[in-house]
């Protein structure tokens, strides 16, 4: 397990009063770990704004939330939370594994069609519309501007606007191979309940169309 510390900020509704904390991977991790529940120590409101660093996805970290269905990185689309190009094997791995509980894989399982879905041009969220996105260098913030197409540089307020393409979200190599992972595992898809998802409101509901008829172009041999 990392060492590394997470930092946790929050600013009381009521009064004001800004806190900092930080906190070790696990911790950060999960939304039920990472609550800040003492009232604040200037009025006693438990009312508050605040952020928090969150760990990038680590085996160590899916080791935990693998056999733990009481634990999420998110209450609402956990799937989006591990959707990540750079975790697809560990994505396939924790799928795989039997030991792994048989929610956390109907996450996985629609984690891994979203990476399909998101990289595949015809599909992308993206395909279709060029947008703009500005950088707040001071705050690390991420603006986005889908009609705001100027090229320009705001020195005072440290910022910059660049031109995005969808070519810059969708990779067809990508989806190709998210795509044969798929299709090897539909037998396991449908196992996890993936043709009925929709009906029972779960993660799956993503893989129930393409359980019931594969995107042609990608049907397994």
């Amino acid at each position: 397990m990392s060492i590394e510390q997470y930092e946790q900020n929050r600013t009381c509704d009521n009064c004001g009063y800004e806190e900092t904390r930080f906190l070790d991977e696990l911790s950060a991790a999960f939304e039920q770990t990472r609550v800040w529940e003492e009232p604040c120590l200037k009025c006693s409101s438990r009312d508050f704004g605040g952020s928090s660093s969150m760990p990038k996805l680590s085996r160590s970290i899916l080791e935990v939330w693998a056999t733990n269905d009481r634990l999420s990185f998110s209450q609402q689309d956990e799937d989006l939370v591990i959707a990540s190009r750079d975790d697809l094997e560990l994505i396939l791995e924790f799928l795989d594994s039997p030991s792994t509980h048989i929610w956390q894989r109907r996450v996985l399982a629609s984690a891994l069609h979203l990476l399909w879905y998101d990289a595949y041009p015809e599909t992308s969220n993206a395909a279709g519309f060029t947008f703009t996105y500005e950088i707040d260098a001071e705050n690390n913030e991420f603006l986005c501007d889908e009609e705001n197409t100027t090229f320009e540089e705001d020195q005072e307020n440290s910022c910059c606007f660049q031109q995005v393409s969808p070519e810059s979200f969708y990779d067809e190599e990508f989806s190709s191979k998210v795509a044969e992972e798929i299709n090897k595992r539909v037998p396991l898809f449908v196992e996890l309940g993936a043709e009925k998802a929709e009906e029972f409101n779960n993660p799956l509901w993503y893989l129930r169309d393409y359980v019931r008829e594969a995107f042609e172009k990608y049907t397994a041999q």
